[in-house]
């Protein structure tokens, strides 16, 4: 029988994960219970869990052992680096210094970044994972919401239709919202309007697909407010639920780094989800739909 590494307990088949170095295949890996899976830290670079004692600091001692390398430009870091969203990077001080930040995911955009013709400036990574293809970001759409539909019950009488548009045109719709919700227009990346029968989420063109995934989430969850809880005005309640959202169809669409960043923010997106995960966790799914409903 298996033990965790991280707590001794024993654990029965599927009731484990094996964890592996990637650049040592053959090297001893951890075997971690589903319990510290869930509750522990993960390293910021490898995404491994870890003890509690090494949260702080960010990063397990294989990594640290192993030496770190920037993300952006793949030199050994040998001084201070830095780590954006919780668990992207790690990146030295000299691409962060030096380069400006992709609009995007905020990483320094070096090499290989790219300017649109609206102004934004996109790192590698994220050019190379945009959805470039109008067609393939409405199958997607549709996928979230399929997704969602079917694993939280977030039925809506009108369908919202999905509309791609360019920052300008987003910046200026999120504008005239910007006196109700509060939120920077500049920062958005979608938008969700209700136009008499009409319904529409409109998103910046050109996104990656996993932050896709995570803005047609969003915002189908405020469609889905506007029909079945139309007076919500506390806004840790508003986009937690809406980030709550988010985040199952990130975990479920195999990306548990992104919806790890969600968990690592300190505002009314970060405080509502890690509530409401909180009451899942608790009550269920059904209880925080009826929390969003009579709140």
């Amino acid at each position: 029988m298996k033990h965790c590494n991280l707590c001794g307990n024993a654990v029965n088949a599927n009731e484990y994960r094996f964890y592996a170095r990637q650049n040592k295949p053959a090297a001893r890996g951890l075997t971690i219970c589903a319990q510290c899976e869930r509750d522990k830290p993960h390293c910021a670079v490898c995404q491994t869990p870890m003890q509690a004692a090494r949260a702080e600091l960010g990063i397990c001692a294989a990594c640290l052992r192993e030496g770190l390398r920037c993300r952006a430009c793949g030199t050994r870091i040998r001084g201070k680096f830095l780590m954006l969203n919780g668990n992207d990077g790690p990146y030295c001080d000299k691409c962060h210094r030096e380069h400006a930040p992709c609009d995007l995911c905020g990483a320094p955009a070096n090499a290989g970044a790219v300017t649109y013709a609206d102004g934004r400036i996109v790192c590698q990574r994220c050019a190379q994972t945009a959805i470039t293809d109008p067609r393939e970001a409405e199958m997607l759409f549709e996928r979230v919401i399929d997704l969602v539909d079917a694993a939280l019950g977030l039925r809506l009488n009108v369908r919202p239709g999905l509309m791609l548009v360019d920052r300008p045109r987003l910046v200026e719709l999120a504008r005239h919202a910007a006196a109700e919700n509060g939120h920077d227009s500049a920062k958005a990346l979608g938008l969700f309007v209700r136009m008499g029968r009409k319904r529409v989420i409109y998103v910046q063109e050109l996104l990656p697909r996993i932050l896709l995934i995570q803005i047609a989430a969003h915002e189908f969850a405020h469609a889905w407010q506007g029909e079945n809880a139309p007076l919500l005005r506390d806004p840790r309640l508003r986009e937690g639920f809406a980030e709550w959202v988010a985040y199952h169809a990130l975990t479920r669409l195999d990306a548990p780094k992104k919806a790890a960043q969600m968990l690592q923010r300190r505002d009314d997106y970060g405080e509502g989800l890690r509530r409401l995960l909180d009451l899942e966790r608790q009550q269920g799914i059904a209880e925080v739909l009826q929390h969003c409903r009579t709140a």
